[in-house]
């Protein structure tokens, strides 16, 4: 994907990162997979579970590397865990950079693995969805960007072997879970056909529900705010990309999420498991496919 530096003197700023290709980056190099979700408290909870794995005898605290104003990164073994905001344009820097950084560090086929929430359709809470394909709002498989004025659309679909040991994983795990489309919006109340926001919509319950039939036909089992700019993304570079994430409200029975803090609690967890589990076969190259050659 890169194939020279970039930037003035030689040197390219990964600037939302904090760390430029003046310092040594050799430190990431063995880096094998890469773990992201929204929130900072989600990175650094990440970390701190992949740490009771896979560095158990390290003592002192967990700290970030780069700066924190954007995003939140920890390195533990051949993992990093960090945060990507909320929605596509934030997520899409953290990847652009992230790409860039690995391609530097001299790591080799990395994966890269969104994890978050989800409101499901046709997925009650608590069900773990591993995505096949990024979709738009519209239900094309696709992720439109404009870029010097005229919209371009690339393919947002996700690698088939990874979704595939996801999901066995989850089975063997007793978890539920299924495979679909994800609907990725820009927008998390009317993007998502919500009537619970402050505006008065344009369209009616009736309307909603006619919809969200229509994407569980088309295959959809679940709607966010990254799917197909990270599928499209993944995809360009050459990445091996997958998106797990646990239901917290089954859009066809309603919009409001219901749950208590101890059930979301456990479904975050339960997404923590399966990728933990995941990571932990393919690292050990246990029923994990043969890895292709990656360009980052």
């Amino acid at each position: 994907m890169i194939d020279k530096v970039v930037g003035g003197d030689g040197i390219d700023i990964l600037y939302h990162l904090g760390l430029d290709t003046s310092s040594d980056l050799s430190r990431f190099s063995d880096t094998r997979f890469v773990v992201m979700g929204g929130s900072a408290e989600r990175a650094a909870s990440w970390a701190e579970h992949l740490r009771q794995r896979f560095a158990p005898t390290l003592k002192s605290p967990l700290s970030p590397f780069g700066k924190t104003e954007r995003f939140t990164m920890f390195k533990v073994g051949p993992v990093i865990s960090a945060s990507h905001g909320i929605g596509m344009p934030s997520m899409r820097v953290l990847l652009h950079e992230m790409a860039k950084l690995m391609r530097y560090a001299g790591a080799c086929d990395v994966v890269f693995i969104r994890v978050g929430t989800s409101g499901g359709i046709g997925s009650d809470p608590g069900t773990i969805i591993v995505s096949t394909t990024g979709m738009m709002g519209t239900l094309e498989p696709e992720y439109e960007l404009i870029e010097l004025g005229e919209r371009r659309r690339y393919s947002a679909r996700l690698d088939e072997g990874v979704a595939e040991e996801l999901f066995c994983t989850a089975k063997r795990l007793g978890i539920p879970s299924v495979k679909g489309a994800t609907v990725g919006t820009d927008d998390f109340y009317e993007g998502q056909g919500r009537l619970d926001g402050a505006l008065q919509t344009s369209y009616t319950e009736e309307d909603k529900m006619k919809f969200l039939r229509k994407a569980y036909e088309a295959g959809v089992r679940n709607i966010e705010m990254e799917a197909p700019a990270f599928g499209s993304f993944c995809l360009q570079a050459g990445i091996r990309g997958a998106i797990v994430c646990c239901s917290i409200v089954n859009r066809l029975k309603g919009d409001q999420i219901e749950s208590t803090p101890e059930q979301l609690s456990k479904f975050s967890v339960d997404a923590q498991r399966v990728v933990t589990e995941y990571i932990e076969r393919a690292a050990l190259n246990v029923g994990s496919p043969p890895a292709k050659k990656s360009r980052t």
